[in-house]
């Protein structure tokens, strides 16, 4: 197994902990019991990311993942007949750049680190969210690529173009740690080498997009590094 020369890794699935980063938020701002709030995130999350994959289709520039973040946060505030004040609409929206990561993750992190490959975030998130959440990684990140410099959304392969666009590393060269059957899908069809921590045993919509391994969790990662 050859050593990579980068290792990069998808945030708000892989890293982040969305549901139990935001369900608090939401239920506290909102004033929703635990498992309405659990279902409203899980919503907000799918309208979330529904809303970025209408930006890559409709060819008339990307939207913002801010403004993804914002509009299907009103879709679901609108389903559960909620009216968000403006202030707390700005909170939850803000609360995207504070969340969480998971437990073993920055120890991950450091570890690739300390064997000297470069690491880097390569997601969906504008440019600003992710240097904010990188601020929760005291491991740091030694690059971070954003589908804003892409103008697209993944899968689409333009945003795993930017390791070699931006850091001239070669995609073979490239270990990517997926969050989500789509991005593994996008990676693989990339021509990048792939591994998909699958925390919640989600199954491949396309099979035949098979990564290298799916892990539990992060820390099968350093078994390829």
């Amino acid at each position: 197994m050859t050593r990579p020369k980068l290792v990069t890794f998808d945030v708000y699935m892989a890293l982040l902990d969305i549901q139990g980063s935001l369900v608090p938020v939401v239920s506290d701002e909102l004033n929703l019991e635990a498992n309405d709030a659990n279902a409203f995130v899980q919503l907000w999350r799918a309208k979330q990311m529904e809303r970025a994959a209408i930006s890559n289709s409709l060819d008339r520039g990307r939207t913002s993942f801010r403004a993804a973040t914002e509009m299907a946060l009103e879709y679901v505030a609108g389903r559960h007949g909620l009216e968000i004040e403006p202030d707390k609409r700005k909170r939850l929206v803000m609360a995207w750049d504070t969340m969480r990561p998971w437990p073993e993750a920055n120890e991950v992190i450091a570890t690739i680190k300390a064997k000297g490959i470069p690491t880097a975030i390569l997601s969906n998130g504008d440019q600003d969210m992710l240097e904010a959440v990188a601020r929760s990684f005291p491991a740091g990140f030694d690059h971070i690529l954003s589908s804003e410099t892409a103008e697209k959304y993944k899968p689409h392969p333009s945003v795993y173009d930017l390791p070699t666009t931006i850091l001239g590393v070669a995609k073979s060269d490239v270990l990517h740690v997926a969050g989500s059957t789509n991005d593994v899908l996008g990676t693989i069809a990339a021509g990048m080498r792939c591994v998909w921590s699958n925390r919640h045993g989600d199954l491949l919509l396309d099979p035949s997009f098979e990564p290298e391994a799916t892990l539990d969790d992060l820390t099968g990662v350093l078994q390829f590094v």
